[in-house]
């Protein structure tokens, strides 16, 4: 789907596991060359080849991958991409060693079917640096900023000249739990990305692209969001502290409308963040 003039946005659809579909947005920025923001699961490739046939491009003309963070729907897809188009990966120091060490990740942050969304390791070439422009060619610059929360080293990346912002998991859905490591980081990183002066889109991976006026309506939404997911942990914390966590879990995933969330392990983590910002 065309966002504007040179960016693109791809969906990648994936399984979770074979009950669980998912999917993931990246972005393609066209010039003389082209560039990816994030670079789907392993597999991907395909997809995002297929499309840039379709506009008369080849992904052997890509010179740039722009991680945002290192989890496996948004990286997996980088080492045969890399491989293919010969092209340099940019992260965040605070995501390189899960990037370059998947099996690091996979003991640290243990999903379903790890290893069939991320199959190998890549070498991140660049450490990005915040508020960092980067100058690809002409008419293209790309800026980085750090948007931590989601993960550690959480980054967005600001296309200069055409006023987009791609920011990865920052932001989170209205009909889905959010995923975060740091409630009070996820809250700065959306309160930061309210304060860009003029920006006329911001690409999420997880939903449509917002527009103009609506960007700020829709993240103030989303900040909302957060602040309920946090006073309902405390409030159960407070009233219902006899409980198991287990059942605590689930208590606050049916009092949100998500459901019984015991079990799952990314749900737990952002309970659990919830409870150290109110510390």
């Amino acid at each position: 789907m065309k966002i504007c003039e040179n960016v693109y946005q791809i969906k990648i659809d994936f399984y979770v596991t074979p009950k669980i579909k998912r999917y993931v947005y990246v972005y393609l920025i066209t010039g003389k060359n082209c560039y990816l923001i994030d670079a789907g699961v392993a597999g991907s490739e395909t997809v995002i080849s297929r499309y840039m046939e379709e506009l008369g491009r080849s992904i052997t003309e890509i010179k740039a991958i722009f991680l945002t963070h290192a989890h496996p729907d948004h990286m997996g897809g980088a080492a045969e991409i890399k491989r293919l188009s010969g092209c340099e990966v940019y992260a965040s120091q605070l995501e390189k060693e899960w990037i370059e060490n998947i099996e690091t990740q996979a003991r640290e942050r243990p999903i379903p079917n790890f290893y069939t969304l991320v199959k190998e390791s890549v070498h991140v070439d660049h450490l990005i640096k915040e508020q960092t422009g980067y100058l690809l060619e002409s008419g293209i610059t790309v800026k980085a900023l750090e948007t931590p929360g989601h993960s550690n080293g959480s980054v967005s990346y600001l296309f200069e000249e055409k006023k987009v912002l791609f920011c990865g998991d920052v932001v989170p859905v209205t009909d889905d739990f959010p995923i975060f490591v740091n409630e009070r980081l996820s809250e700065n990183s959306i309160q930061k990305i309210l304060k860009l002066k003029e920006l006329q889109f911001c690409c999420p991976a997880w939903d449509r692209a917002y527009i103009g006026s609506e960007i700020n309506e829709i993240l103030h939404e989303r900040l909302k969001l957060l602040g309920t997911l946090k006073e309902c942990v405390r409030q159960a914390r407070s009233q219902h502290g006899e409980l198991s966590e287990e059942e605590m879990i689930c208590l606050i995933g049916t009092k949100m409308g998500w459901g019984n969330m015991n079990g799952n392990p990314l749900f737990r983590r952002s309970v659990m963040a919830c409870d150290e910002s109110g510390k």
